[in-house]
């Protein structure tokens, strides 16, 4: 069994090396039209890293041809077919930029966005490939309505649209946990003003008042009168907003605990005056 596994592997790198030697045969080859040939062959046999290559090799000879339009639009989804999405967005820009008047056109729009909508990371991560994303996204549906991608084109907006949410919603959230509060109440804020039809909306309302309410517990004693004050306003206005907030208890005790702080000042105050007077 050894030895049969032996022969076997032998076999396998004999088979590579002589896939690897024809391949390089081809690739430099002075004969263009045997390329293109092996080219498409390649293409067509889902070989794409050898067609991407081969194809870059051959621009030169193929501009200003009516078969530059198809090496280069193979090209681009050679680079899609091979998960470099960044790659792929960049040759379907190119192609439009070199073909603006190909039938093409519509499709490599669309594939541009789609490919930097698949290269956009996770959420806690820079967001910049999936705001570009979605403007060309949002471009492509204006541009062509009446695709039949348009609806599709909307389904990955609103995608994007859920992970820059997210996004928000993480770093208002590492605010609070690392305990700056007046950093998480404004964050908040931002988040459910930038997203108040979120399906999160009342989390977010209730999270500003939390904010407020742990920011003036944890501040000096002259601060907290005007901080617990902010507390109640808050709580009352996510109380008026979502009276059936899964948060609604929390939001009420929190209120209840600001309202009898400042009752304790405003006893204190008074205790102040009347010594005073």
């Amino acid at each position: 069994m050894k030895r049969i596994f032996q022969f076997s592997l032998v076999g396998l790198i004999l088979l590579v090396s002589s896939c690897a030697s024809k391949y390089s045969k081809v690739l430099n080859s002075k004969d263009n039209e045997y390329r293109i040939k092996m080219a498409n062959k390649y293409y067509e046999e889902k070989k794409y890293a050898h067609a991407q290559e081969l194809y870059q090799e051959l621009f030169p000879y193929l501009r200003g041809t009516p078969r530059h339009e198809d090496a280069f639009y193979k090209f681009a989804y050679s680079a899609y077919y091979l998960k470099d999405y960044q790659s792929a967005s960049l040759a379907y820009q190119t192609f439009m930029e070199n073909f603006p008047n190909s039938s093409l056109v519509p499709n490599a729009s669309y594939m541009q966005a789609y490919c930097l909508f698949l290269s956009s990371p996770k959420a806690e991560l820079d967001q910049t490939a999936t705001h570009k994303a979605m403007g060309l996204l949002k471009a492509f549906v204006n541009n062509y309505p009446k695709s039949e991608k348009a609806a599709e084109a909307q389904k990955l907006i609103g995608q994007c649209n859920q992970k820059l949410e997210e996004k928000e919603y993480l770093s208002a959230q590492l605010y609070y946990d690392l305990g700056y509060f007046k950093a998480s109440h404004l964050y908040f804020d931002l988040l459910l003003s930038d997203y108040p039809a979120s399906a999160k909306a009342d989390q977010y309302m209730f999270m500003i008042a939390k904010s407020s309410y742990e920011y003036a517990k944890v501040s000096i004693p002259s601060a907290q009168q005007e901080r617990y004050e902010q507390t109640v306003e808050d709580c009352t206005n996510f109380l008026g907003q979502f009276p059936d907030s899964q948060f609604k208890d929390k939001a009420t005790q929190m209120k209840s605990d600001a309202e009898q702080q400042l009752a304790k000042f405003k006893k204190l105050q008074n205790e102040q005056t009347q010594k005073t007077s």
